[in-house]
């Protein structure tokens, strides 16, 4: 019990030195960037520390690598992974990772629904004295994405309002639409008429476009882009690769590291560091790329890759 409450203590302390200094170093960046935009600077900061956490979430593959990296640095400084090695069964030392693999796991396979919460959020911080004149509403499905644009849009006077609308699948425009005429009637916004375009013909529309929006929930709402797309928070069995894939790495990163040729000072880490940060730009590569074609079986591939990578690496220890 005593070697399992060490395990955790020295792990809590070598993951709070890479958080710490990872959100340092992220707000550094992320100020530096946002000093130009015209807000205020206590937004500024406040926005600057919303984006350290975001990106945080992002690379959050990279912080445990960096932690389990740190946590055998500290263990080898004293020679105390020689005493847990020797106490300790295999098994036993498995599972003190366990949770905190499925940790980082949930992050990686929720990071996107995390970082549209976050991205609400930073934008409930940004502090303006007037609406901003520039409307973006997006609705996203599996396949198709549209988005609608109201620019120059207040509540007085639609004289210089124009609505553009774009319908998006597999990174083509399909369909667009677009009006300058726009009239405001029992709260529904209406284009006396507009321009389409579909299938690469572009045609005049005379007759009245009725949109199903709330113009006074727009126009109140101090968000520039409203995202309407069906969030997913949680697990979905879609994610089931991803899952198993995370699990597997996860899990590979503590395998390579606490093997036996890396108990003693003198052994170097260059080659498993190396091969770890090959295999998380690899998951980047496989699963946040935007290809459709063979995309399940590709992802089906990279579980199968670090299945056996980390089934080999049990195996020998």
């Amino acid at each position: 019990m005593k070697i399992i409450n060490l395990l955790y203590s020295k792990y809590c302390l070598s993951f709070s030195i890479c958080l710490i200094s990872s959100i340092v170093i992220f707000f550094i960046f992320s100020l530096i960037g946002n000093l130009n935009e015209d807000y205020l600077f206590r937004t500024i900061i406040n926005v600057s520390i919303v984006n350290s956490f975001q990106i945080l979430i992002h690379v959050s593959a990279f912080i445990f690598l960096l932690s389990v990296i740190l946590l055998l640095i500290f263990l080898r400084s004293k020679n105390e992974l020689i005493i847990i090695k020797s106490y300790m069964s295999f098994k036993k030392i498995i599972i003190f990772f366990i949770p905190i693999i499925l940790f980082f796991t949930f992050l990686e396979i929720n990071k996107n629904s995390l970082g549209l919460i976050i991205d609400e959020f930073k934008e409930n911080l940004i502090d303006r004295n007037s609406n901003a004149i520039v409307k973006i509403i997006i609705k996203k499905s599996d396949k198709t994405q549209t988005f609608t644009v109201f620019n120059n849009i207040n509540g007085k006077n639609l004289e210089s309002t124009e609505f553009r609308f774009y319908k998006v699948f597999n990174n083509e425009i399909i369909d667009a639409q677009y009006s300058d005429n726009l009239e405001l009637f029992n709260n529904k916004l209406i284009a006396k008429n507009h321009t389409k375009y579909n299938k690469n013909v572009i045609k005049d529309i005379k007759t009245k476009k009725i949109f199903d929006i709330n113009f006074l929930d727009l126009i109140d709402n101090n968000l520039i882009v409203k995202d309407l797309s069906e969030k997913k928070y949680f697990f979905s069995v879609l994610q089931i690769n991803l899952l198993v894939f995370y699990i597997l790495l996860f899990s590979y990163i503590f395998l390579i590291f606490f093997n036996r040729k890396f108990v003693n000072n003198k052994q170097s880490l260059t080659i498993p560091i190396l091969v770890c940060l090959l295999f998380i730009l690899y998951s980047f590569l496989i699963f946040s790329n935007s290809f459709t074609t063979y995309k399940q079986l590709f992802e089906l591939l990279a579980c199968i890759i670090i299945f056996i990578s980390t089934l080999k690496l049990s195996f020998n220890e």
